[in-house]
């Protein structure tokens, strides 16, 4: 997966309506929430094989620190 269809999919996973970015910070999303969470790591463990827990969560804050935990050999 491409680093820009990766924006693209967390934008449509996450029913989002705004502008995505590397350094956008998700927890500071009006949108985010708990579900949010719970949606983000079932993508992430489809795509990826990569399971994420709460703690990873909470040390992550952008989608570029997001990218890093998944691994970025994983993206094109």
């Amino acid at each position: 997966m491409t680093k820009q269809d990766f924006l693209k999919a967390i934008k449509e996973e996450l029913e989002l309506d705004v502008l995505l970015g590397f350094e956008t910070n998700l927890k500071d999303l009006e949108e985010w929430d708990s579900m949010c969470a719970m949606v983000l790591m079932g993508f992430v463990s489809n795509e990826f094989n990569v399971n994420l827990n709460p703690t990873d969560l909470a040390e992550m804050s952008t989608i570029s620190s997001l990218m890093t935990r998944i691994g970025l050999d994983k993206f094109d």
